[in-house]
This record gives structure tokens, sequence and C-alpha cells, in this order.
């Protein structure tokens, strides 16, 4: 920096020094450059003249121009002069770093000196320095280096520079590393631990660290996603070290993640203060210590873990917080980080006199930044004085006028040569994280298994031969099954054919005995094969008289397909050798290639550990057949499809079901043949070990095919080309992709074997575009192979592809495929076509193709047959000829019909009415006693039915509806005609017209209306007019704010939160009434200044001004991930249910759901009025416990969120609301008006279990004789947000990139499972005494024989495992013959009732209780008897069951990862336990796969789905367990199907729960069918009846209800008030109200 300096030297005297000629030379050349025209050429003539020797020019401005315009013209003027007199000349710039220290004459490896300049005062020192004697100055600074005296007071003599030459060692700057991912971890690990990161060993996994709290391990491990992406698998038990190691050698990025950004703005937003960013204080670190950007980063990222408690309140105290976490950087990475020196810190120009003024840089920029703020400032007052807009849209500043002129053009040449078809057609939509993956045998296996002899089990066996029939077992079938054999699938055989009856017993042991028939042949397999086992099909086609076409396929009079494709010569498929050029049938390779055609007949083709791609395998093709062929072979199959995810998904996650063999895998994948990156992406996915599959290719079968029908020669358009493209082009590019890839592998003894899929059409047909020329282009190969460098990595069989019928390219000519093989030609199926290609991949075919290409005529003679297009039209005419014939003919028959006979047109019309909608109960079929107690044990007598617990009425309310449309839709996967009906209503699509004037002639009308057209519409109509409404209205879902009561004024996508802010200046003054002004300044004190507008009015607003400093918060809007739920279905209303406006208006939405669910389960149990109830039971023993997991989540918001910042009116009651026994209070005072207990459970996920668990101890002790339990609970959008944070929800965003749909984002139980989706609804039961049900004639829909909740002992997860639920089959072996094992047979249990009644005193008072206390001490209440025995076992054994009885699990499910294993882990050990006969595996019920998680709810909808499975003897499959977990396999008493399993015997079933707070719940469940057989058949026929007579009732006032919408409604005054009594009285008195009404 050249600052003012004196003319003269030390004395005056001297002659000017040259720095301060340089000074006067700059002032005067500016001077001049400011006062005249600029003369830039002229100026540099002179400077470089030759006899000026110029060796330096120095330019000072805002950009380097100057210089680089005299550096040219220097080489024109002199630059030879200066060449051949050694003439060198800097042209430097003065903002270029090396250009400055070349004008400072800084030097690498000189140390600058240090300069002191003093003042001295004394008379030595005055002296001194008018001695003349040379200075150490003068002796030390050279003539160049500028010096700068400092100004002395008048009276002092003149200050005196003086440089000491001091040896000081210059610091380096601190080298620059790269962010260590394992410093990132530990950081993040530390913040979430909330410790120091010293006390974060990098040795120990995440699991350990987490010390068992699963929430906080799986928020870990969601933020390390979020920061890295995805992770390796099994990251939580890795080290810290070993996993950062892992993510920096898969290309760690080195920059901060989402997490640990998200994490550094929050600090930055809320502990810094004003002012003061992420940018200042890598600055302060950069300038204090030298650290370089990547030190930087990692200091902040270890910074997070000490941040400041509260708001720092100055750039100093920031220093200090900095200083401290660079010292915990400098102690983690062990380097010293001293503070580095003014000059070093960018205080001065290293290498300058220090008699320069020095100058801060920060403090520099400060000054800019004040200077900026400034005048942002003026230039926000002038704007707003101006009215102009302050922040002006720029267009497009970066392109010129003529560069957008330009790409337009190219733009529009591109579209005018190509068109949009084409360019559309070569877009990529390959994306790796949209795979889907099928590996899970194991399970279909079991699955296919068991619901084929579910199937058979209750029909006769009629004693036939075999039971291996096509009807039964197809031959397919019956091989996959041969192929997936294994030990647990031979227990279940052995199992079943033991103890099971009819069928089932009869084609297990078949199966059993066809094994060993296999084995002892040696034919048994011991590796999966593919095996072909359809007979040979012809095609024939028929007119009949009528002239109607008909087509079949039927088997051949030679049904062995060798025989048929050998019976010509050469055969119909055949190996061809090139002689001369000219491929020619070589017998000896087509011998090859029969045996290997037989093989796959017989024995078998195995493909196992091969790896194949294969393209084009749509549903029909020949490639899908190829695919099957290749999973039933073991091989894994990466299949590609240009479909959506979703969509392609079914077809290939079936396939796999059907085909999949052990070791098989299909992985499906996005991709476009079309397009050149998805053809490069897809390779290098496959081949990468880090990030994508890690595979090596060894088949590869490129089958995608564009169709081009009807285009000829002068028709050649965009989709032909896009064709050629994608069959020719890009097949190429991909075959040299994956050329590349192995040889970068380096395996080019492993050559991948390509079926290249070639045409006998070389034109022949006609009208297909370029399809000819690009199947001939493929041709070309055959030569390449030996003239290019790719032979080691891939090899050649060409197939020559014949006439497949039923493919798409052909199905339009299978009606002449009769007519062509009458010409000699072979027609095929896809099947046997795909046989035909498979065959080519047999290792002796293969080992051909090695050493030179093979070319396999497959086209059962197409190949080159002559004139074949006239001879297929020739054909076709003759068929439509015979068609037109026997039309003609029919016709002219029916003109000559006798007269008598009826006449088609006098015929009368009959047609068959629509059905209407019959929405009803749904009770329980109750048959005649012996067939309901069929196969069950005698149970006469032994219960005590006071004491024993039964479900008579169920509900609810969800995403699917009701629990009737729920059922419908989980068991049948689609809606009846009565559930659209029913939804429509529930939906507020549809009202009842209840004989209101319709139509134009205004006639009463009866039936369901339009809502909003008020036009009638029939019942059957509403499917087709609402069905695709209803369908994408329901469910999982997209959250819409219209979709209901908790998603009001919800936007998913966005959640709106206050950030903290703090003025960096005093906010303009504002107006405010006097108390807002004085609660202004009680809040911010002495930052808030307010004063009355005009001092002399009252009523005048106040002027509050803030000052800088205040802190205050502003709303904003951060994205949100989690915009998927389950919502109530769209346009539910409670008004609907006839909920009155006051009510609505003052309780909160789940209350409503609770009074919708009651009333509805008051219907259900086939009761009008629950005044009925009262006439049998005392008004104090019904009791009410249902309950809540989280409350009211809109009251606790309105008493909260709104309350706090004062927006939308809170009722004044609003607190009540949030009581969790608000629900339960609402309900009895408006529905039930009873006077029993209301206890309130609150246990989370597992709410109504703890629900049911306390009303089923009430009913046994006899505290109450019927009860309402269940749980409710909401969606809300801050119980969605902290669900988030833990985790703990599927992200909908990384479901949406992976291509899942909403409907698809809960998968218990699958792989892929990523986490629960919330879910919003009610689930309530009427249960009570049996004796009462029977008593009422009410419908018994379960017996609940035992409840249990459990807690988890020591743990630090609040989330429960459910270990605690193992209790429930605590138990000790026992011998068969203990006292134990005695009492658990039911007949000795008898034998024991009956001394003991025997002994009682038959007309005492006590004995009928007596009586009572002993059915029950020997049933229900067994293990007071036997305590060692398992609750489990002893609530079965009351029923006359075993653990074996037990028939399905149904699963709380949750599709989170942990869940899903501990569950099936905890059920599994408790039938190991319990000693569950192997071979009995349980039917797992995922129920949350279709309705998301409702937490409290989430129970009483799985035993309603219990129940509902009791009535259908069906058990429904998770629909998206597409590939069961593998961790599961080892659960050999679990199945986890995936599509409904019917004909189940079900007698029991166990539900498990559990919720956050340790609690786990069990329920086991019995079928109604075990009260009848307690019962005798008199007793039977009675409550039969009753029961009749109810059902027809309830039924017709239901629908009256939904017709009127009534169904709720709620009661002014109790029975009894009626009749003029009071409350008091009625409670006073022990005796049930009796009213005589039902």
């Amino acid at each position: 920096m050249v600052t003012k300096t004196s003319p003269a030297g030390r004395d005056g005297l001297q002659a000017p020094s040259d720095q301060y000629l340089g000074y006067k030379l700059l002032i005067e050349l500016m001077a001049h450059q400011f006062a005249f025209p600029v003369q830039w050429i002229d100026t540099q003539k002179q400077l470089l003249s030759v006899d000026k020797k110029v060796q330096r020019i120095v330019e000072i401005g805002p950009a380097k121009v100057l210089t680089s315009m005299a550096k040219k013209t220097a080489d024109k003027l002199v630059g030879a002069t200066d060449q051949a007199q050694a003439n060198v000349r800097e042209f430097l710039f003065i903002g270029n770093n090396d250009d400055a220290r070349n004008i400072n004459f800084e030097y690498d490896g000189i140390p600058p000196p240090i300069e002191i300049t003093s003042t001295l005062g004394d008379t030595t020192s005055s002296t001194s320095s008018s001695s003349g004697a040379p200075t150490p100055a003068e002796s030390t600074a050279g003539g160049d280096t500028p010096a700068v005296t400092a100004a002395a007071p008048a009276a002092a003599p003149v200050p005196v520079p003086v440089a000491v030459p001091v040896a000081v060692a210059s610091q380096e700057p601190v080298a620059d590393v790269d962010v260590d991912p394992t410093d990132v971890i530990l950081a993040l690990v530390a913040q979430k631990l909330r410790r120091s990161i010293d006390k974060v060993p990098a040795t120990d996994s995440i699991r350990t660290l987490s010390a068992g709290q699963s929430v906080l391990q799986n928020e870990i491990i969601g933020d390390l996603a979020a920061e890295f992406g995805e992770l390796p698998s099994g990251s939580e038990e890795l080290s810290i070290a070993d996993l950062g190691g892992r993510l920096a050698a898969s290309g760690f990025s080195g920059k901060p993640g989402k997490a640990s950004k998200k994490l550094l703005e929050r600090m930055f937003s809320l502990k810094m203060p004003a002012g003061f960013g992420r940018a200042e204080a890598e600055a302060h670190m950069q300038a204090r210590w030298g650290l370089g950007p990547n030190r930087v980063t990692t200091v902040l990222c270890l910074a997070i873990t000490m941040e400041p408690p509260t708001r720092l309140e100055s750039a100093d105290k920031v220093h200090e917080f900095l200083a401290a976490a660079v010292a915990k950087y400098s102690a983690h990475a062990g380097i010293p980080l001293p503070e580095r020196s003014a000059s070093a810190s960018g205080g001065g120009s290293s290498g300058a006199s220090s008699s320069s003024p020095q100058v801060d840089a920060a403090a520099v920029e400060a000054l800019k930044k004040d200077q900026a703020a400034y005048l942002r400032k003026q230039f926000q007052v002038l704007a707003k004085h101006l009215n102009i807009d302050e922040l002006p849209e720029v267009a497009a500043a970066h392109l010129s006028n003529q560069e957008l002129i330009d790409l337009r053009e190219r733009l529009a040449g591109l579209q005018t040569e190509l068109d949009d078809e084409f360019l559309l057609g070569i877009r990529g939509v390959f994306d790796g994280k949209k795979q889907r993956r099928y590996a899970s045998w194991w399970n279909w296996a079991r699955e296919d298994l068991l619901r084929l002899l579910h199937a058979s089990e209750n029909r006769p066996d009629d004693g036939s031969p075999t039971t291996f029939s096509p009807s039964l077992i197809s031959p397919d079938r019956l091989n996959t099954l041969v192929n997936r054999w294994n030990s647990t699938i031979e227990v279940i055989l052995r199992r079943y054919a033991t103890t099971s009856t009819g069928l089932a017993k009869r084609i297990a042991t078949d199966l059993l005995a066809h094994r060993e028939n296999l084995v002892e042949k040696g034919a048994w397999p011991t590796s999966p094969v593919y095996r072909y086992s359809q007979p040979a099909m012809r095609p024939r086609s028929s007119v009949d008289d009528a002239g109607t076409l008909h087509y079949v396929q039927e088997p051949r009079s030679q049904t062995d397909y060798v025989s048929v494709v050998a019976s010509h010569q050469p055969p119909h498929v055949h190996l061809r050798s090139r002689v001369k050029g000219v491929w020619e049938f070589d017998a000896e390779l087509s011998a090859v290639y029969l045996t290997a055609l037989s093989t796959g007949l017989s024995t078998g083709l195995t493909f196992a550990g091969k790896t194949a791609l294969v393209t084009g395998a749509g549903p029909g093709s020949i490639g899908s057949h190829l695919v099957q062929g290749l999973l039933a072979g073991g091989a894994r199959v990466i299949v590609t499809t240009n479909r959506t995810p979703s969509s392609a998904a079914p077809f290939f996650a079936q396939m796999y079901k059907e085909t999949g063999a052990p070791g098989s895998e299909l992985i499906v994948l996005p991709f476009n043949a079309a397009s050149l990156q998805d053809c490069q992406d897809l390779v290098t996915y496959i081949y990468d070990k880090s990030k994508g599959l890690g595979a090596d290719l060894d088949l590869v079968i490129p089958f995608a095919a564009v169709p081009e029908n009807g285009r000829e020669l002068d028709q050649i358009d965009a989709r032909s080309e896009l064709a050629h493209r994608a069959m020719l082009v890009n097949l190429l590019r991909l075959l040299g992709s994956i050329k590349q890839a192995k040889e970068k592998l380096g395996v080019p003894g492993r050559p991948a074997a390509v079926v290249l899929p070639l045409s006998p059409n070389h034109g022949d047909f006609g009208g297909d575009g370029l399809y000819s020329e690009s199947k001939l282009g493929l041709e070309t190969l055959f030569n390449r192979f030996q003239s290019e460098s790719w032979s080691r990595y891939l090899s050649v069989v060409g197939a020559v592809i014949g006439w497949t019928r039923g493919t798409g390219l052909m199905n339009g000519n299978d009606v002449v495929a009769q007519g062509v093989e009458d010409l000699g030609v072979l027609t095929f199926t896809a099947q046997e076509m795909a046989l035909n290609i498979l065959a080519l991949l047999a290792p002796k075919v293969l080992r051909l193709a090695n050493q030179s290409p093979l070319y396999a005529d497959i086209s059962g003679g197409l190949l080159g047959f002559e004139n074949l297009k006239e001879r297929i039209s020739a054909i076709r005419t003759a068929i439509n000829s015979q068609r037109s014939i026997n039309k003609a003919v029919a016709e002219e028959r029916a003109r000559h019909l006798p007269s008598t006979a009826p006449s088609p047109n006098l015929q009368p019309e009959t047609s068959t009415p629509k059905p209407r909608s019959n929405i009803r109960q749904d009770m329980p079929a109750l048959l005649p006693h012996p067939q309901m107690t069929r196969n069950l044990p005698n149970l006469r007598g032994m219960i005590d039915l006071h004491r024993t617990v039964v479900v008579v009425g169920f509900s609810e309310l969800g995403p699917w509806g009701s629990s009737r449309t729920r059922w419908q839709m989980e068991s049948q996967s689609t809606f009846t005609q009565d559930g659209f009906t029913e939804m429509a209503w529930i939906m507020g699509l549809i009202k009842h017209g209840n004989g209101a004037a319709l139509g134009p002639n205004n006639k009463p009308y009866f039936g369901w209306v339009d809502v909003k057209t008020n036009k009638p519409i029939h019942d059957a109509d509403i499917a087709a007019r609402y069905g695709e409404h209803i369908l994408s209205n329901t469910g999982i879902r997209t959250i819409q704010p219209s979709d209901g009561l908790a998603t009001v004024n919800y936007s998913a996508p966005n959640k709106e939160v206050l950030q903290e802010v703090v003025l960096d200046d005093d906010l303009p003054p504002f107006s405010a009434p006097e108390s807002v002004a004085k609660s202004f300044q009680l809040r911010h004190g002495a930052k808030c200044t307010i004063r009355p507008s005009d001092p002399s009015s009252p009523d005048a607003p106040w002027t509050v001004t803030l000052a800088k400093g205040a802190t205050f918060h502003i709303p904003k809007t951060v994205p949100f991930r989690q915009t998927v739920a389950a919502q109530l279905p769209a346009g539910w209303d409670p008004a609907t249910y006839g909920i009155p406006p006051d009510v609505v208006a003052q309780v909160d939405p789940i209350t409503l759901y609770a009074l919708c669910c009651v009333s509805e389960a008051i219907f259900s149990a086939g009761i009008t009025d629950i005044s009925e109830l009262y006439s049998h039971i005392h008004v104090a023993e019904l009791g009410n416990y249902i309950g809540s997991g989280a409350g009211g989540l809109q009251a606790l918001q309105s008493m909260y969120r709104n309350r706090y910042v004062e927006g939308p009116p809170v009722q004044s009651d609003i607190l009540q609301e949030t009581f969790l026994n608000s629900i339960a209070a609402w309900t009895n005072m408006l529905l039930l008006g009873a006077a029993g207990p209301i206890k309130t459970p609150v246990g989370a996920c597992a709410t109504a279990v703890e629900s049911l668990d306390t009303a089923c101890e009430a009913i046994r002790t006899g505290s109450v004789k019927a009860a309402f339990v269940g749980g409710v609970d909401d969606f809300g959008e801050e119980a969605s947000f902290e669900f988030d944070s833990m985790k703990a929800t599927a992200n909908a965003a990384d479901e949406r990139a992976k291509g899942y749909l909403p409907r698809e984002a809960s998968r218990p139980t699958s792989s892929s499972r990523a986490g629960f989706v919330e879910a919003a609804g009610c689930g309530v039961q009427l249960v009570m005494t049996a004796a009462l049900a029977l008593e009422m004639g009410l419908p018994i829909r379960a017996i609940v024989a035992y409840t249990q909740m459990s807690a988890d002992g020591i743990s630090r997860s609040l989330p429960a495992p459910g270990h605690g639920v193992l209790t429930a089959a605590r138990e000790l072996p026992t011998p068969s013959s203990s006292p134990e094992q005695n009492l658990l047979s039911l007949s000795n249990r008898r034998t024991l009732l009956s001394q003991t009644l025997s002994s009682l005193p038959p007309s005492s008072p006590t004995t009928a209780q007596q009586t009572a206390d002993a059915k029950y001490l020997l049933s229900t209440n067994l293990r007071t008897l036997l305590p060692s025995i398992s609750p489990l076992r002893a609530a079965l054994a009351a029923w006359g069951l075993t653990p074996d009885d037990l028939a399905v699990a149904s699963f709380h499910g949750t599709s989170t990862k942990a869940n899903d294993i501990n569950e099936s882990r905890l059920i599994n050990d408790q039938m190991i336990h319990l000693s569950r006969t192997p071979g009995n595996p349980l039917l797992v019920v995922a129920q949350k796969h279709l309705t998301g998680h409702p937490k409290g709810a989430a129970a009483a909808w799985q035993l309603n789905g219990i129940m509902q499975m009791f009535a259908t003897s069906l058990v429904p499959g998770n629909r998206n367990a597409d590939d069961v977990d593998s961790a599961l396999r080892e659960f050999e008493h679990l199945v986890y199907p995936s599509a409904p399993i019917a004909g189940v015997d079900i007698k029991a079933c166990m539900l498990t729960s559990f919720g956050f707070g340790q609690k786990g719940g069990v329920v086991l469940a019995v079928s109604p069918r075990l009260l009848a057989a307690a019962l005798s058949s008199a007793e039977w026929s009675g409550y039969i009846e009753r029961v009749a007579a109810r059902r027809r009732k309830v039924d017709r006032a239901y629908q009256l209800a939904m017709m009127e919408n009534r169904v709720f409604v709620a009661k002014d005054q109790s029975p009894w008030v009626a009749q003029g009594r009071e409350d008091h009285g009625a409670f006073l008195d022990p005796k049930p109200f009796r009213a005589g009404c039902m």
C-alpha cells in the first residue's frame, strides 16, 4: 500500500527518494487520466520506447485490463529488441496474489525483517539523530523499500524509523486435508448423544453407543443416511471408524450433507449474534489460525457438539467459542494450531516495512459491510419514495439475445429433424433407487403349499389313484414344489400326512411318496432346474355355421415337444455352421442342441450361479417366459422394464412367487432401450460394487423391441428411427458397455453369452419399418467376433426366432397359424420358444459359443420361406370367405324357418332388474348344532358363562371407511356393490331421497341421489359413477387439506415454524393499541420504546419502536417429508351420521370418531336402542373403557399453538377437550347414559389391548357385565413431525424417489420396508358376559379367552421391544403323567367337575355360586390350579384346545425394520416354548399394510379383522409383502401370506400389540363355534331363533338410519326419566330398568 511520503530524506537536503518519485508519478498519472481523454496507446508507446528502460508496469484497479493490453503491445513494439538484449519486463496486477508478492518484493525463503518505529524524546536520541551518522534503517532498508514516517508532535524531535533485523521463523499455513467422514459421523453421533466428541469412541458401534435405545439408534442411522445417502448394510453394527472408512471408499463428496448443514444452520441462526453467520466464522478461522476450507468445515462439524445454551451476545463471544472449537479440533486431530501473527493473518503485506501502516483485513471487511448496509438503506428509502420495485426481475442476464436466438434455432432444428416422438422416446428413465428385488422363494414355497393343503383340508378323499391332476396340482406347480423342497416343506407335509384328514392328508402323503420315488430313481435334482412339462400345442382355427371364427390351442397328436421339432429334416430347430460364408445345417452341432432340448424336458436345465440380464419381458412375451425359466433354474435375473415400477411390480412379483427357486433372485429395473444414457447407467449399476449390484453378467438376452407395424418405405418416421435405435444401435452400445465393464473388472475368461434376437423376416412381410434392418444389422456381430477385440468378454448366439403365437407382435396373426402349419412351417407357443432359447444356454452349447458364434435356426422352417406374404394373404382370404358363406347361409336358413317358429322380433323382451344394495350387519352364520360343533371338543357344562367374555358388536372408522368396507378391501382388494354404496354415503357423494319430489314430474323418489346434481342414481350404477373417485380418495394416500377434520389448513409438504430473529437495526415505528404496546414493552424491556401518538386523546393508538438487539419470532415454512398418511375417506362428515353442529363445534374430532363408532357398534350387536341393555343389567354394570394414545390433537393445537399466536379464535373451555377421558365422557353423556365405570387407558399404540384387558378383568370380577372397549387417535401435523424426527415413519420423499406409490408405503415384513405410515380413526367393541349375550340373543362374534399387558424390564428404549409378552408362554416342561398334564385333559377335568358338583348340597342357596366357581376354576381360571403352566396354554385348554389349534397370528406389524423381526422372533419363541408341533406354521396377518398405523385404534382394528376371519374362514394376505425379509426365514413356525388363503379352519387366533412406554399386549381370541360346543342342542336352537329375529330388525333399522342420516341419535334424557323416575332413584335401585324395549 503506497502512502504519502516526504520529498527529501532524513535532513531534507538529499535528492528525492525513489519511493517519493514513484508516489508523485502515480499521482500525476491518475490526475492526468481524470483530466484528459484516455490516451493509453500513446502512453504505452512512451513507457515501452527503446530509450526508456521500464521493467515493471503495475496495474492498480478492479480488474487486470491495462497490463494485458500493455503486454500485447510490448510483444509487438519491443518484443524482438527485448529478446536480443535480454530485457525482462513485468506486467503485474495488484489484485493477483502472486503479483502482489512480487510488487512487495516478497520472496520464498527470506524471513522479513521486523521493523520497529519508535519516538525517542530524550537528549541522547536527539543528539544521535542529528549527528548525521547512518542509522540502521539506512543500512538495512534498500532504496526500493517504501518507508513511512510517523507524524510527531510539534515540540518533539522528528521520529526516526528504526529497522531491527530480527530472525523470526515465518508461520507456514496449516496444510489442508479432506474432510474425513469419520469426523462427521462422530460429530453427528456426539450431538445426538449430547456428549463431547472426545467421549464418543470411534471404536464403538452405533448400536453400542445407543445403549439399547432403538429410537435413538433409528434417529442416528436416519441422520447418517440423510448425510451420506445410502449406507452400508448393517451400519449400526460397524464401528464408527470402520463405517467412516467404508463411506470414504465409496466416494464421499467431502462436503457437509443434509444433516450437518441443518445443524449448522440451526446453530448460526439461533445461537450467534445478529450479522454473524457461517461465512464470518469461516473467515475468522482462516485468518486467525490459517485453516484451509476443509479443516474449517471439520471444525464447524465438531462445533455443533458444543452448541452454546443461549444466543451469544457479541462477536467477541463467538471468537471465544470458535477458539474453544479449534482447540477441541486440535486435540482431536493431534496437531498444534497456534494463532497466526498479525502479518500472517492478513494484517499487512508480509515482507513490507513495518513503518507502513498495517490494516486488519477483518476490519476492512467490516467497514465494507457497514458501507454496503448503509448504501442499501439509502437505496431502500429512495426506492420506496419513487415507488419502484426494489428487486426487479433479471431475465437471463448471462445470455445475450443472439445466444438465445441461436439456442432456439438449434432446438427447432432438432425438433424438425427428429420430431417429438423421437425426442420423448430417447429420454432416460433408469434409476437404481427404483429397483424392485424378489428373493423370498422360501416363504412363497410355504405359502403355496399351505394354500393347497388348506383348500383341500375339508374336501373328502375320492379315492382316485393319484392326486396329481392338473385341476389340483399342475405339472408346473409340482415342478416348482420339487425345486423348492427343503426341510421345512417336508416337516409340513409329514405333519399333514399324520394329523390331517380328507384330501389334504392324501395330497401330503402322495407328495412325500413322489419325492421318495424320485430319490430312489436318482432323478431328484441336486440343484434348481427348469423343467418344461407342457405338451406340444398346435393352433386350430374354425368357422362355425353362424360364421363366427374360433381360435384355440390344443395338444398335438405327438405331445412330446422334442419329437415334434425333430420329426422334420433338417429339424425345425437346429444349429448351423458357416461354410464359405454361408450358414448351413450342422448335424453335429444340432445333436448337441437337441440333447440340451431333451434335457429341458426330462431332468431339467439348471442356471444356478448364473447372472442374466433380460430386456423386453412384458406380459405374454417370450422374454417373460425366459425369465421364468431362468428363475426356476436358480439364476439371478436382472430384468428391465420401461413401465413405472409400481405398474410393473405386480406382474414380476407374481412371476417370482410362482417360479422362484432356491438361490434365484429377480431384480427389476426401469430402463429405456432407446436411451444411450440408460444403456451406460444400467451396466454401470450392475457392475458397481459400492452403489450398485456388484454383479458380473453371464447371460445377456436383449429382447426389447418397438413395434413398427404399417410403415412401408415411404412411411419411415421417427418411430421407425426410434425402434432402430433401441433394437440395433443401443443394443450394440449396451454390449460395448458390458465389454468395458468386464475388461475393467479383469475377467476375460468369463464371457457373457449374448442371445441375439434375429428374425427370418428380411423384408418378406413388408410394412414393418426398419424392423428387418435392425435384425439384419445384428448379424454383423458374427464377423465382428473375429475382427474386433471383445471376443474374450462376449460370446454370441444368434437365434432366428420363428412364428410365435400369442405374443404382442404376432397375436393378430394367430388365426392364420393353422394355415401356415399346413404349408410345412412349425409355429410355436411363447413357452415353447422360450424352451428353444433356454436350451441354447445349456453348458455344452455355450462352450461351443465361446469358441465361435452360433447360428441357431429356431424358425420352424420360416427362414427362407418364399412368397410368405402372398401365402398368408391367401389363407386369410380363405378364412374370411368361409365366414361370409356360413353367415349368409345362416341368414338364409333363418328366413325360411317354419311360420310356427317364434320370431325373434315377436319374443317378449326380458331384462334382468338391476340389483339393489343391501348393507347389513354381517352377523356370523349360525348353523345347526351338529354342524356348528363338528370336530370340536364337547364343552357342555364345563364353562362358567357368567365369567366368559365375548364380543357381540364391533365397528371402526378408518381410511377405508367402516369395518365392513375395510374387510372387503382386505380380503378381496376391491369393494362389492354394497361396499361402493356405503363408501359413497360415507364420503358424502350420495344421499337418500326418502320420498322427496324429484324429476320433471315431481314424483316422490325413494332411492339414492347424487349430492351435487340432486339427481337419482341407481345402486348398481354407483360403482361406475364414483368408483374411481372412491378408490383414489381412501386408504393410504397423499395428504390433502380437504380430506378430513385433522388436516384442515395443513399443507403437508410444508411445515410452519417460528424462527427467532435479532434486530441489527431499529425497527421503524408502528402503531398499536395501548394495551398491546405495553405488552410489547413488558416483553422487550429497554429495547422497546412506547409513547402515545396523541397524548390529548386517550383512545389514540400508541407508537412502538423496537430497538436494535430486540428478538422476536418470524414464521417460516420448512419442507416436510411426510406427505402420505392413511386418512379418513375424503368428504367424511360427522353430520352424515347425524351428529348435530353444536357437538361438532364443541368437541375434538376424535370424540366425533368415537361417537360414530359406538353408534355403529350398538347396531352391530343387534341393538337398536342402548336402553334395551338396561332391561338386563343395572345402569352401573355398563363400563366404558375407550382410550387414546395421544388424545385430541386439534384441541391441544388450539390450546397451545392457536392461543400462543392469538390466531384462530379458541373456545374458552378448550382445556376439557384435551383430557383423554373426555372422549368416553361425551360418549356416555350423549349415547349411553350409564353410571358404570369410565376408565381411560393410555397405552400408546397398544391402547386398545389395554382397554380390552381392563374390561375383561372387570367382567370376570363382576364389576361390570358389559363394556365398550377400543381406542381412538388422530393424525396431526405436530405428531407426524415428531414421528418423522424419530425416524419411525416412512419417509414419503424417499419412498417417492424409490418409485413407490402412497398405497405401497406400508410394507410390513417386506425386505424394503422403511417405517410405518400414520393413520387416523377409531375402533370399538361391545363386550359382555356370554350369559348376557345368550339371554339377549346378541350375535357372539368371538370369545376373549385371554388378555395380557406386559412391561419389558430394564431398558433404555421407550418404544417397547415387546419382550415382556414372552411371559404369556411362561412354563416349565412337565412329564405327560404329571398332575398338570392330567388337568389339561378335558375329560379329566370333566370327571373332577362331576365329582365336585356331586358333593354339593342340592338345596343350598350357595350351590349355584359354588357350581359356577367350580366351572370357572376348571376352565377360565385354570392357572389357579396349575400355576406352572403358561397363561396361553391354560386359556386354550379351558376350551379344549392346545397351542396347535392356533391358526392365525395378527401382528402389530408396523413395517419398521426392528419391529417386524422382533415380533416374529417373540411369537416364534413362544411357539417353540409351548411345544407347538413343527410343520404347523401360524399364518401371519399384517393389517397395517392396508390401513397404516392408527396408534390407539390399532389392536381394535386387528380384533375386528380376527372376528371377520372367524366368520369367513379366510385369512387375508399382506399384498405389499412383495419380498419377505430373509431375516424372517429362521422362524419356521410362521408363514407370511401375500394373498388370501381360503378354507382355513380357525379355532383360535392370537393378537399382539406394542406401544411406547413398555406397553406390550397379547389377546387370545377363540372362535364362537366353541361356545356352541358348551351348549346343548336345545339351548343353541333357542339362541339361533333369538339372533335371527334380532338380525331382521336391526338390518332394517340400520338401513333406515343411513337413509335418514340418524346413525347417531343423541339422547336427551335417561329412559327411566320418561317414566317419572329421577336418576338418583334409578341409581339407587339395584334392579335393572325394565322397559321391555328391543
